[in-house]
This record gives C-alpha cells, structure tokens and sequence, in this order.
C-alpha cells in the first residue's frame, strides 16, 4: 500500500511540469498577438519616398491572450537613415486586447541613392518566462524626385465643388462668390461709428483628382494658395486664419494613392469679408509625404466675383413700380374699363387667350425641350413665341386699339389665365409680366402711338419703341430670376438674350404685328 502512495507521488511530480509546459505551448504568438509596421505612417504595403525627407514609422502591437506579457520592440533602419529617438521600446501588457503603438521618427539624408531598402521590427513577448520573436519587414522606395514628379498626375481643379469634389452646375465655373457688404452700409456704418460683428466666413470647396500610375503606394499632401496675378503674392483674405489657426492647418488633404488608383478629394476654400472681386491664380500643390519639395502644381485662373447690386436695387425698383401699378389699378377701376367700350374688352381678353393658347402652353413643354437640345442657346427657339408671336399680338392689338391701358390689360390676362390654369401665380411674372406692360404703356403713350393714335404705321418707329421695352423688360428679367433664385448668368448670355431675343426678335414681331393688325382692321370694319 505503501508502495503504491508513494508511485502516485512520483507520477504527479513527473506530470506537472508536462501540464504547465503544454499550457505555455498553447500560447501562438501569430495568432494570439498582432504586430503591425507601416513606413511611412498610413501606408499599408511598401511605401515611397524622396531623399531628404523625415518621415513616421508606425508600429503597434495588441494581445489576444488573456494574461501578463513583456514585450521588447526593436526597430531597424538601413545604413544611412537617421532615427531620431530610441530604437528599442520595452512595455508590458496585462490582459487580453491591452495595445501598445508609437509613431518613430526617422530622417532619410539627401543624398540617399535611390533603391529599395527594407525597414524591420522585430517584437520579443515573454511571456510566463517563455520569449517569442515575431519580425515584420516592410519595403521602402526611395525614389528620384522625377521619377515621383512622373508617376503622380493632378487634374484641373474644379471650383466651385460640392463637398465631394464634384461640380456644382448652380454655380458659374472657376469663380468665387464674394459676399461683400453692401458699399452704403460700409459708409452709414462709418458714420455712426459701429462694426459689423460677423465671425462666420464663406466657404465653398474646389475638386481635384490625383492619380497614381506608378507601382508604389504614394503617400501625400494636397493643398493650395491663391495668389495675386499680378504680384504673385499670397491673398490673405481667401485663406484667413480661423479661430486663430493659420488656413494652412485647415485646407489640406493626405492621400495614399495605391499603385494604379486614383481618387477625387475636395479641399474647403474660406473667403474673410475683405475678399475683393477680380481675377486670381489658384495653384494647387502636391507634396510627398515628409517632404518640402513640391512633386507637382497646378496652375488655374480664378475670378472672383462681388455680390452685384445692380440686380438687386432694379429687382427692388421693379417690384415696387409692379405694386404701384397693381395699386393705381385697384384704386381706379372703373374709370379705366370705362374708357374701354365693350367690344374693346372682348378684343382685349380674345387677344390674351390667344397669346396665352399660342405661347404660353406650348412653352410648358417647348421650354425644358429646347434647354435639352439646345443648351445655352435654347432662347433663339424660345424667342420665336416668347417675343416674336407675342409681339404680333401686341402690336396688331395697339393697331386695333390705340389707347392707353390696353397693352396693361392684356398682361393681365395671360397673368390670370396662367395663374388659374398652369399654376404660374409667381412674384417673378407679376414683376416681369408688369414691368413690361409699364413700360411699354409708357413710350408708346410719350411717342404718341396710343396718346395722339400717330404714326400707327411706322414699323421701324413701333419695332424701336417696342425693342427698347423689351430690353428693359428682359434686363429685369434677369435681374429678378439672380436675386430671388440665387442665379448667376454669363455676361455673354445676358447680352445675347438682350439684344437678339429683346431686340431683334420684338422688332420682327412688331413689324409683321403691324401688318395684321392693319389687316383685321380692314376687317372689322
């Protein structure tokens, strides 16, 4: 019995440290452990980089395992590189997804020769006693600055942007909008001594594509300055500094562009109010991460545009002269259908049914088909109804009924009948459709044409008046859709509609409006 006692003890010392060693075997360090290296920092993969550079090595290691662990990380640089700290990191973890991660900073002199040059780490984990080594190698370029200078392209930048880089179509293109105070505030704000308390700061974004055709994963920086055309001075007022950080801590974008990739990134541009309309040179540049040396710029003109008080006092104008008019009419109704014989109103309102059958219909289709097929140029179509058909009914409803107030009622019923019918009760046709009846209602009475009944059939005399009216009227036009629906039009555009829809084509209309109105006159009578 003894005996037998005594062979169990000796079993169970033999066994214990069989059982305490399988438990340390347990541990893989591979699976229990991760052990990450990237040079330069962010890089997943072989890096690259230029001589005379400093760059980040990122190194973290996280446990798995469920107990006490000492780890030593030592990190290698190629012969030549300069570490500017410590190369060898001790630290312990205690429990399971306890993690460690340090940032190294390393210099690569200029006159590093190009190549690839491995950079490892190598982590000893102890753990119960026990070390395992785990090494991580990773590969990095150095490359000649031509050679990264040809393997990184940049696109034009695309200003204004959305927030993703994509174009903003609302927006005129490679211009800033510039909302300035207005100049008689600036003055009355002088006088009295006050100040604009305003922090916020006007921002939009510009677009630009980067892409990499090398076979390195490429890491770097993206910014831009906005200088002066003609001194090539840095503006101040586009890149102010922010809650008292400089703009160049804010409007910038790192980018590791992987071998063959491409990407669209957006950068923010702020505008101070002292921003001034002009013409400016924005230049966007590309830095390779670590690096002062510029890889790549690119050069656009940019205008900056203020916002534009013209359209806005004549808007203003325009509505109130609408609403006096509007007014003058409530106010005095009966006198002035009294004016009108019956026959007259009938004439009248067949006149606008007509107009507003003939014109105002088809346009709800004709308008967006014609922008689809013609684009920018869609008015010399529109134009055809919009000034030429309808002055054909003006003109020959003046022949017919030369009096002051009938081009007034005229307007007004296609107002109503486009409100009652397409739903087009808008404050940009009240002021259009008024405007224009004022307007002409009132050269045509200073020429004599409803005031004397003079000069009825002088075509060039009514085709000028009523040319000159329109291109008042469509000025308005214009001014009123950029005030009140934050458009914005090319110069160019603005003076084709004017002169070729406003002018040319009301003059035709007139001419030939003459003509049949001097024909169903004959008519009538």
């Amino acid at each position: 019995m003894k005996n037998r006692g005594f062979l169990l003890l000796i079993l169970v010392l033999i066994l214990q440290p069989v059982a305490a060693q399988a438990q340390q075997e347990d541990f893989k360090p591979e699976d229990m452990t991760t052990f990450i290296i990237q040079v330069p920092h962010g890089v997943e993969g072989n890096g690259l980089a230029v001589g005379n550079s400093t760059l980040s090595a990122y190194l973290f290691f996280e446990s798995y395992y469920d107990g006490d662990m000492n780890v030593t990380v030592e990190f290698d640089l190629p012969k030549g590189f300069v570490l500017h700290e410590a190369s060898v990191h001790s630290f312990s973890l205690q429990t399971e997804y306890d993690d460690w991660y340090r940032l190294v900073d390393f210099y690569i002199p200029a006159d590093t020769p190009c190549g690839i040059y491995n950079i490892t780490a190598k982590a000893v984990v102890d753990v119960k006693g026990k070390k395992h080594t785990i090494v991580r190698t990773t590969q990095l370029k150095i490359a000649s600055k031509k050679e990264v200078a040809n393997e990184v392209s940049v696109s034009q930048p695309i200003v204004p942007s959305d927030e993703d880089g994509h174009g903003d179509p609302s927006h005129p293109l490679n211009t800033l909008v510039v909302q300035e105070t207005s100049p008689a505030l600036k003055k009355l704000l002088k006088v009295t001594d006050l100040k604009i308390e305003k922090e916020d700061l006007t921002s939009t974004y510009m677009g630009i594509k980067i892409e990499n055709t090398g076979n390195s994963t490429i890491p770097v920086i993206v910014t831009y300055d906005i200088l002066d055309t003609k001194t090539g001075e840095h503006v101040k007022a586009f890149k102010p500094d922010i809650m008292g950080m400089n703009a160049d801590t804010l409007c910038y974008a790192a980018v590791t562009l992987s071998p063959g990739s491409s990407s669209l990134i957006s950068l923010p541009i702020y505008i101070s109010q002292d921003a001034m309309g002009g013409d400016y040179l924005l230049r966007v540049k590309v830095k390779l991460t670590g690096s002062d040396w510029i890889a790549i710029a690119k050069n656009q003109k940019i205008t900056a545009i203020s916002r534009r008080w013209g359209p806005i006092i004549t808007t203003f104008t325009a509505s109130l002269l609408g609403l006096t008019a509007l007014g003058f009419f409530l106010s005095r109704p009966r006198e002035i259908m009294d004016r009108f014989k019956t026959r007259n109103l009938v004439m009248i309102a067949l006149f606008g049914t007509v107009s507003f059958a003939a014109i105002n219909l088809p346009m709800t289709i004709l308008w967006e088909l014609s922008h689809a097929i013609f684009g920018p140029f869609s008015f010399l179509f529109t134009g055809l109804f919009n000034e030429i058909l309808l002055y054909m009914l003006i003109a020959s409803l003046v022949v017919l009924i030369p009096k002051p107030g009938v081009i007034s009622l005229f307007m007004m019923v296609r107002f109503l009948l486009g409100g009652f019918i397409t739903g087009s009760f808008t404050p940009i046709t009240f002021i259009t459709l008024s405007v224009n009846a004022v307007i002409l209602e009132l050269l045509l009475y200073i020429a004599g044409v409803t005031g004397k009944n003079t000069a009825l059939d002088n075509r060039f005399r009514m085709g000028i008046l009523c040319g000159f009216a329109d291109m008042f009227s469509s000025y308005v036009s214009f001014s009123v859709w950029m005030v009140l629906y934050r458009l914005f039009y090319s110069d160019w555009y603005i003076a084709a509609n004017i002169l070729i829809d406003g002018f040319l084509y009301t003059f035709i209309g007139t001419w030939f409006g003459i003509s049949l109105g001097n024909r169903l006159k004959k008519v009538a009578e």
